[in-house]
């Protein structure tokens, strides 16, 4: 991937491959407490890399406070880790499984070059270990499993040579956070090979290592360090965008009398500002993104703000800068909500919202934002705004269900209004999206065969489909959110095995058609109870239709019967998401 520009001007900040590529090792103090990361951390940096791979945008991991040890010229540069222990551990690991990965792939080339250049000093040393990683006591034991693992990847040895891994002598706990947080990211590194294969293995890797930067901090006294990351994170939340543009703005005013910039406080910013808290949600700082990519939809996240100030230049009143941001605020926020702030037609609200139902990606927000807008100014018919918003709807609700992740749609829909000339219709609006070939439209043969065969169960997508379901047999959508049940249990009793076997258990508990929406109060009574008492249930005490319908039909349920109702929801599901 192409090198982003640094975030700083601090010229200590660098990106991963940088830091790390030296002659240089980290060493964290041999009692400091154990690595500790827990699995939303991973989750967050995750989702960080993917967003990285999918808008070019650079990520700040902060600064790390390290102490320069005096060290024997020969030898490579000893960094004492003051501060940074976790996340220079957590890049340690990430590379690691990727090194791994490329191994098992068939790239142990590449596997072998990464190894020698981040995770290890390829040179001979009088140091008691040349990785380039030192953990404390606590995690030695972890890591020497972890490399262990690692240099048995497929070929790998052989392309290393005659060069030999010096471990630390192992110590503390075998298992803990350390090894499970590196089969976390081998799992997560096999998910993005599956999803695009080598190339995408390599996009991610390179955006761990170019696309991520850290300022480092080298402190004379280690005893400083302390001071200095708390005077670095003394409970200040760091500056939004939200923050920089209202900054923007009210220093038009900020010559002139506090009473006109309490005024325009009070009768602007304010009203426009506390609009954007709906439902206990403070959407305001979500806003800027896809409102700057309607401006300019090649705009990174972080110059945005920078593009839109551009465009201030020329305005002199924040009067009318706060009006032209509020030009598509209803639209986000119906979008965002499932509201009808705009006031359309009920047909097309009814689409807006079932895109909001549905957990639809933020992504599709630049254009269905102008979309909406569009529609209310009778630049498109309802017709049409119904017909594409059905379109996109169906797409998003296939991919889901076909377990395809929404990474790359950013790049689709960022541009897809200027794509469609302001004037989509369906048959447009799907052109231009099967235009990028790297993006999949389900065929119905996939769609049918994911909604019978996929453990749905879990998916974000699929309380929507149980609803959707449910209102085609004419029942009323509640307001509460329905609990999802299991009718052959997650845990059933013995009696279920008369029908079941456990290897059909294990296949088909968790498919949508044995799936139905309840009350949670219903969901937690019923259990693991066997067919007939829950039949009972189902049929006189359930508020959905659905679940009513299905026991009024269904005498016993069984592996035959569960397979016939996976066809018939298949059949369902193609015409209600028509390609």
């Amino acid at each position: 991937m192409p090198k982003p520009n640094r975030l700083t001007n601090n010229s200590d900040e660098a990106d991963i491959s940088t830091l790390i590529s030296g002659d240089v090792i980290f060493a964290v103090p041999y009692f400091q407490r154990a690595y500790k990361w827990k699995p939303e951390k991973l989750k967050h940096l995750e989702e960080d890399i993917l967003a990285i791979v999918d808008t070019g945008e650079m990520h700040f991991l902060g600064a790390v406070i390290l102490h320069g040890r005096d060290h024997n010229p020969s030898d490579p540069g000893l960094f004492e880790v003051i501060d940074g222990q976790q996340r220079i551990t957590t890049i340690f690991l990430y590379i690691a499984a990727t090194v791994r990965t490329l191994a098992d792939i068939g790239d142990p080339s590449e596997a072998a070059s990464l190894f020698l250049k981040y995770l290890v000093i390829n040179r001979d040393t009088k140091l008691i270990s040349n990785l380039k990683l030192h953990p404390g006591k606590e995690d030695r034991a972890q890591l020497n499993h972890v490399l262990t693992h690692v240099l048995q990847g497929k070929g790998l040895k052989e392309k290393l040579g005659s060069f030999t891994a010096k471990f630390l002598p192992s110590s503390g706990k075998d298992v803990g956070p350390l090894r499970n947080n590196y089969k976390s990211a081998l799992k997560f590194l096999k998910h993005e090979y599956d999803q695009g294969g080598a190339e995408r293995v390599l996009s991610v890797y390179s955006t761990l290592l170019q696309g991520m930067s850290l300022v480092q901090i080298d402190v004379s006294d280690p005893t400083n360090g302390p001071k200095i990351f708390d005077s670095l994170n003394s409970r200040q939340e760091p500056m939004t965008i939200g923050d920089l543009v209202r900054n923007e703005i009210f220093s038009r005013v900020a010559s002139q009398p506090p009473s006109d910039i309490e005024y325009v406080d009070q009768n602007y910013w304010q009203p426009f500002y506390e609009k954007f808290k709906q439902g206990g949600k403070d959407l305001f700082d979500s806003y800027f993104f896809p409102y700057g990519l309607i401006q300019n939809p090649n705009i990174p996240k972080a110059e945005v703000y920078g593009t839109l100030r551009d465009q201030w230049k020329a305005i002199p009143d924040p009067q009318t800068i706060i009006e032209a941001l509020g030009r598509f605020q209803d639209a986000f926020i119906d979008i965002a909500c499932g509201t009808n702030r705009m006031g359309h037609s009920k047909p097309v609200a009814n689409r807006f919202k079932s895109l909001w139902r549905s957990q639809s990606p933020s992504s599709i927000y630049p254009f269905l934002m102008p979309l909406s807008k569009a529609v209310q100014e009778k630049v498109l018919s309802d017709l049409v705004g119904q017909e594409v918003l059905e379109t996109i709807e169906s797409f998003l609700v296939r991919r889901a269900v076909c377990g395809i992740e929404p990474t790359g749609l950013h790049a689709v829909f960022k541009r897809l209004w200027l794509d469609c000339e302001g004037k989509p219709t369906r048959e447009r609006t799907k052109r231009e999206i099967t235009k990028y070939k790297t993006i999949a439209w389900p065929k119905d043969e996939d769609f049918k065969e994911a909604i019978r065969r996929r453990a749905l169960y879990g998916v974000g997508v699929t309380r929507y489909l149980l609803m959707e379901y449910d209102v085609s047999l004419g029942g009323d959508t509640p307001k509460d959110i329905p609990w999802i049940e299991h009718i052959l249990p997650e845990t059933p009793a013995k009696q279920w095995y008369k029908s079941f076997s456990k290897e059909q258990h294990h296949d088909q508990k968790d498919l949508l058609a044995n799936l139905i929406p309840l009350s949670q109060k219903m969901n937690t009574s019923v259990s693991n109870k066997q067919y007939s008492e829950k039949r009972e249930r189902y049929r006189k005490d359930s508020m959905f239709k659905s679940a009513r319908a299905f026991a009024d039909k269904i005498a016993d349920w069984t592996p035959e019967r569960l397979e016939k109702r996976a066809v018939e929801l298949a059949d369902w599901a193609v015409k209600r998401w028509q390609d």
